[in-house]
């Protein structure tokens, strides 16, 4: 189980950083009107679609092999590429995408806090940066055939590792909503000036460790 921990660490790490996401989430949690009960159904909404995540990448895996069977190591190795080869092709995209695509669009949510839940889970599900790190961690748990206990506690791991830039603010913001603001505001200027360079960079990174995990499963190192 510590190995499978090692492994998916990484990757979960890479998860959590969404900057739309994040963006997201501190827009809600500085607004006026009930930043912690949106914030929360923000964050629920993205833990749930994390658990479908889950329950699509696990039935097609844990499938593959009974436990004690040999591990269809080019199975995992393939999706390890296809995943890598994904997270490169958004790169590409990115740097022929004009930077008037760029330009902070003003929205409104629209709704209560079943509006915020959905875009909570919505901006997961899309987000470029967070589904491939994500899908391969969830994969290596499934392909390792453990118990389902221990499944379990390795996909809730991972889910709270990947929602963590959400979750330590909105715990800050229940402690101390002054403190928490001081620490919101700069975070997102940075992140809001950052954003194309962050995003590809972590795409980058979360390819190239795909492509090294891929060659692992095939027993290249």
């Amino acid at each position: 189980m510590f190995e499978i921990i090692k492994l998916t660490l990484p990757l979960s790490l890479a998860a959590a950083f969404s900057v739309s996401s994040i963006l997201g989430f501190f827009t809600i949690m500085v607004a006026k009107e009930k930043p912690l009960e949106n914030g929360f159904a923000f964050m629920v909404g993205g833990i749930l679609a994390y658990c479908a995540i889950i329950i699509f990448v696990l039935l097609p895996f844990s499938k593959a092999a009974p436990a004690g069977a040999p591990r269809h190591a080019e199975m995992h190795a393939v999706a390890d590429f296809i995943l890598a080869g994904i997270c490169f092709l958004l790169v590409i995209k990115a740097f022929f995408k004009k930077d008037d695509a760029e330009k902070k669009k003003e929205t409104k949510m629209i709704g209560g806090v079943f509006a915020y839940l959905g875009m909570g889970a919505l901006m997961r599900i899309v987000s470029a940066n967070t589904l491939p790190p994500f899908i391969g961690a969830v994969k290596d748990v499934s392909g390792a055939h453990l118990s389902i206990e221990s499944s379990v506690i390795l996909c809730s791991l991972i889910i709270l590792i990947s929602m963590s830039p959400m979750i330590i603010p909105w715990l800050l913001f229940l402690v101390n909503k002054e403190k928490a603001i001081d620490l919101i505001s700069p975070a997102s200027r940075f992140l809001e000036k950052n954003k194309r360079m962050l995003n590809n960079t972590v795409l980058v990174v979360i390819a190239v460790y795909l492509v090294m995990h891929g060659f692992i499963h095939l027993g290249i190192k």
